[in-house]
């Protein structure tokens, strides 16, 4: 019987990562460019004798892997010169002041010296790992191959680079920025630029929603099972106990 709430109570824990894991995808909902969270469970069950020879089983839940689903987001149009949208797999790469990180947020716009930057300040470097930088009042355009043209003239060119394992290579940290874990250089990526749009977040509110209702109804029968093992073992200690 307490196994019985050993696995309950595991079960409960994996749910309310899950529920939390769900909650942090809808927060992002409307983030551009971000990329939602998956998370894989694993479940362990080890069947053995006691000492007194009795079927004795354990079970385990937990989680085995919470990895980032890279997939493309929708593009929206914005008709904003700033606003830049990669098509298919690939970063800009940006200074910051833990070193260099990469994006798919294109939401960029130019500081009082000129330089293309992110909302944050970070500045958006071109393929030599220099930031780009413009005349303030130099009318700005980007090609489909990521050449930056001031007034016409091409000024850089977009750091636009993609990593062969995205899926153990890259880890996440805040403003929807990445970084290498393995410290694995880049490689450049033939992706095409779109000015004027923006990617939204892949996350899908209705299916993020259901599985939250899902989890919470798992949960919630994991906790009617404690209820009832707790139930059991109390009328064991005391009426059992009584009888005796």
């Amino acid at each position: 019987m307490v196994n019985g709430l050993y696995t309950a109570r595991n079960g409960m824990m994996l749910l309310q990562e899950m529920m939390d894991n769900t909650a942090h995808n809808l927060s992002n909902a409307n983030t551009t460019g971000f990329k939602k969270s998956l998370m894989a469970s694993i479940t362990q069950v080890d069947i053995n004798r006691n000492d007194e020879l009795k079927l004795h089983q354990d079970e385990d839940h937990q989680m085995s892997e919470n990895y980032i689903d890279y997939s493309q987001g929708s593009l929206v149009i914005t008709d904003n010169p700033f606003d830049l949208a990669l098509e298919n797999s690939g970063f800009f790469e940006v200074e910051t002041g833990n070193g260099i990180r990469y994006t798919r947020n294109g939401s960029f716009t130019r500081n009082g010296m000129g330089d293309l930057v992110t909302l944050q300040g970070y500045k958006v470097l071109d393929e030599n790992k220099r930031p780009i930088n413009l005349d303030e009042k130099a009318d700005f355009s980007v090609s489909v191959s990521g050449r930056v043209y001031a007034d016409g003239k091409a000024v850089a060119k977009l750091s636009i680079v993609d990593f062969a394992d995205k899926r153990n290579e890259l880890g996440r940290e805040g403003y929807n920025l990445y970084y290498s874990k393995t410290g694995v250089e880049p490689e450049q990526a033939n992706t095409a630029v779109k000015q004027g749009f923006l990617e939204t977040s892949n996350v899908s509110v209705v299916d993020s929603m259901v599985e939250m209702i899902r989890f919470q109804r798992n949960y919630e029968a994991n906790q009617k099972s404690v209820q009832s093992e707790d139930d059991t073992l109390n009328k064991a200690v005391n009426d059992i106990g009584r009888v005796g």
